[in-house]
This record gives C-alpha cells, sequence and structure tokens, in this order.
C-alpha cells in the first residue's frame, strides 16, 4: 500500500508522539518521581537537621538553666540547718554559751541531752491572713462593688498561698536541760535565736520546761538558815526546818529547765555535670562526619 506524503507525515509525527510517550513512561516520569522523592526526602532531612540544630543551640541556655538550677538549690539549702549528732549538740551550746555572763553566772548544760533521728516531717507556707469583716450594711453600702473588689485584692495573696501544698523536708528534734538562772533564761533562749539566724539555721523552739518556775528561791543560802524564814521572836528559822533543801541537787536561784526545738534540714544538691561548652562553629566544616564521640 502507497501512502501519500500527507499520510506518511501523519504517521511520521504519530510514531514521534509514541515514541516521545514512551519514553516519557519509561524514563522521564520514573526520573522525575525519584527526583521528587528525593526532594522530599532532602527536604525532611534538611528540616530534621534544623530542628537538631536548633536543639544543639540550646545547650547551653539548658547548661546554664541547670547551673543556676544548683545554684538556687545550694543556696536554699544554707538556710537550714546542718544535721548533728549528740557531740556537735553540744559543739552548738558551748558555741553561745561560753560568753563572760553565762560563765560568771554559772550556767550550764546538764549531761541530759537527746538527739532525735532524722525523719520527714511537713511544713506549711507561712502567711498573714487579714480579717475581712463584713455584714449587711456594709455590703449594703457597696453600691458600686468596690468594697468586694478591694476584699478580693486583701485576699489575693492569702487565697493563692492557702491553695499551695505543704513541703516535705527532713527534721530532727533534739532536747536538753540546762541549769539557769531567772535572769538568764531570756537572754539564753534570744542566743539561741541568735545564733539561729547568723548562722542562717531553720530552727523552731517548741517547749521550754521549768523544773522550778520560782527558781528554787525558797532554798537555804547557805549560812545554815532558811532564807526569809524567821520564828515569832524575829530570829531566823535554823537550817534544820528545812532539811529536805537541795537534796536532789537543785540550787537557790537556779532551776533546771528543758528546751526541745526542731531542726529542719534539706539535702545540698549534688553539682552537676553539665559536659564541656558548646561550640556551633563545629559545624562549619565536614570534620563533624568522623568526629568519634568521647
Amino acid at each position: 500500500m502507497k501512502l501519500s506524503y500527507r499520510e506518511r507525515i501523519v504517521l511520521i509525527v504519530a510514531i514521534v508522539i509514541v515514541i516521545f510517550g514512551i519514553g516519557i513512561f519509561v524514563f522521564i516520569k520514573p526520573t522525575y518521581e525519584k527526583m521528587k522523592k528525593n526532594k522530599e526526602t532532602l527536604d525532611t532531612a534538611k528540616a530534621e537537621w534544623q530542628k537538631k540544630l536548633d536543639s544543639f543551640n540550646l545547650i547551653p541556655v539548658r547548661q546554664e538553666s541547670i547551673n543556676n538550677n544548683y545554684q538556687t538549690g545550694l543556696d536554699l539549702s544554707k538556710d537550714f540547718t546542718d544535721e548533728m549528732t549528740s557531740v556537735e549538740m553540744d559543739e552548738f551550746l558551748q558555741g553561745f554559751m561560753n560568753t563572760e555572763d553565762f560563765i560568771e553566772n554559772k550556767v550550764a548544760v546538764k549531761s541530759k541531752m537527746d538527739v532525735s533521728d532524722e525523719g520527714a516531717s511537713a511544713i506549711n507556707f507561712y502567711y498573714y491572713a487579714p480579717n475581712v469583716v463584713t455584714y449587711p450594711l456594709y455590703e449594703a453600702a457597696d453600691l458600686d462593688g468596690s468594697l468586694a473588689k478591694a476584699a478580693e485584692e486583701k485576699l489575693h495573696d492569702v487565697n493563692l498561698l492557702a491553695s499551695k501544698k505543704a513541703q516535705t523536708i527532713s527534721a530532727g528534734t533534739e532536747t536538753f536541760v540546762v541549769k539557769i538562772k531567772r535572769e538568764d533564761l531570756m537572754t539564753f533562749l534570744d542566743a539561741i535565736e541568735k545564733y539561729a539566724k547568723d548562722n542562717k539555721d531553720a530552727m523552731l523552739i517548741t517547749s521550754v520546761k521549768l523544773a522550778d518556775c520560782n527558781f528554787n528561791e525558797d532554798l537555804e543560802d547557805g549560812t545554815g538558815v532558811q532564807q526569809g524564814q524567821t520564828d515569832e521572836d524575829g530570829n531566823p528559822v535554823a537550817a534544820a526546818a528545812n532539811a529536805n533543801a537541795g537534796k536532789n541537787g537543785e540550787e537557790k536561784d537556779y532551776t533546771e529547765v528543758t528546751v526541745e526545738y526542731i531542726a529542719y534540714y534539706i539535702q545540698e544538691p549534688q553539682k552537676p555535670d553539665v559536659g564541656p561548652a558548646y561550640d556551633e562553629t563545629i559545624w562549619n566544616g565536614n570534620e563533624w562526619r568522623t568526629k568519634v564521640a568521647e
């Protein structure tokens, strides 16, 4: 069959179109799809790498935050008492008792001393709760709501702190007995308070018990007579009339005072290892690709 020129042109064009179409589907389209997939993979890898870089660049921020938290915890722990053994407890007492006045007045710690084992203790937030009084006439006078708003603002901090949970820390109870005069007792307790403040110790005196609230002022004064006592003729009463005075070691104008207090402890934080300083220029070259982690 002989084709005309026109038909041959049409046939050639059709063959070219078919060959081109086959080339597209067999060669170009798979290559294009592969390139498209590789580009998506590359874009995903770039995004993930940028995410990792952003994470790496946060290393100095994290290191600073960890160090700041450590320092905060360290500073906080300094406001609490160091744990004390019985020996350390004695040193603690002698530290503020060896003053001229206490030595002169013969203030002395008795041998009885008790240091309890450390245990968990809850410590609540301390806050002042203002007294807000309301009554019908008060509420009726609040025509614009300003009084209620003022009361709400006044109680804002109280409500906030009241919602916080108590913190559990470590605590120990210490008990000791001191032989002391009346005029030295408050000075002695003030000395404990001052020591706690000066050393930033968290201590709370919970009990002060006196063996004799009169400080044995009715005992004989050492002259063989009963102090302040006379017979009907005005003569001093003989010591025999008070033969039992001081039989348990009591001394005139002195008494034994039992002091109990709680000392609060908190664990000092351990210094963290945040690693070496971060150098972001490590990513500028290709050396990091072969660098082995230490």
